[in-house]
């Protein structure tokens, strides 16, 4: 309950960067009569809910099978956090008149989707911190941060879904081993996987860093 009660101004402060990305998105829709961008909204709810899921398992004790459990799904679904971060690629279909409002639109949705995926980890940091020593939390988390590297490459490039593991988990297993089986015919994978995973990795820490300094 501490973790929550903590959460609570986090919370607040979040519904209102939403809201300001939202407005964005209202006046880009009245101003060009186009809701081409309305995904953005569908991939910032998904980005929300490894926080949804952590903050749930931050309520109560669980056992070990139920925590793992909520484990898997929390990092299926965790990559999608900073996913948001590749829409910048539709910056090339918008037009002169348009392009700043829309890279801030986007931006605000990215920066948005990583906040609340690192406020998600930090959660489960804590989880995992009750469970294993500081030393295996922090690879733990290196671990996490590079796979979800991997896993805006398959969103992104292969365009697998989470829920993809369910409708299809033979197609996504098998391009998912492919890379790991073959991985000098696969480079391009392991170099995105790498450099957003090293990103993020960089990134978090340095946030944790600030934190503990104030």
């Amino acid at each position: 309950m501490e973790i929550v009660h903590k959460q609570l101004p986090f919370i607040k402060g979040f519904t209102t960067a939403v809201a300001f990305s939202l407005l964005l998105l209202l006046i880009r829709i009245m101003k060009t009569d186009s809701t081409y961008y309305l995904f953005l909204v569908w991939n910032l709810f998904l980005a929300c809910l490894p926080y949804a899921i952590a903050l749930i398992l931050s309520l109560r004790k669980t056992n070990h099978l139920v925590f793992w459990l909520a484990f898997i799904v929390w990092l299926v679904f965790l990559p999608n956090s900073p996913y948001i971060l590749t829409d910048l690629q539709h910056i090339r279909l918008s037009t002169l008149q348009s392009v700043w409002f829309d890279v801030l639109l986007i931006l605000s949705f990215a920066i948005n989707g990583l906040i609340i995926g690192f406020a998600s980890l930090w959660i489960m940091q804590k989880l995992l911190r009750d469970r294993f020593s500081k030393g295996i939390t922090n690879f733990f988390i290196n671990i996490i941060l590079l796979l979800c590297g991997f896993g805006i490459y398959l969103g992104r490039v292969l365009r697998w879904n989470s829920w993809d593991i369910l409708q299809n988990p033979m197609g996504i297993l098998s391009d998912i081993f492919k890379r790991v089986l073959f991985p000098i015919e696969h480079i391009n994978t392991w170099s995105f996987t790498i450099g957003f995973g090293g990103f993020l990795i960089i990134t978090y820490r340095l946030i944790q860093q600030y934190q503990k300094r104030n």
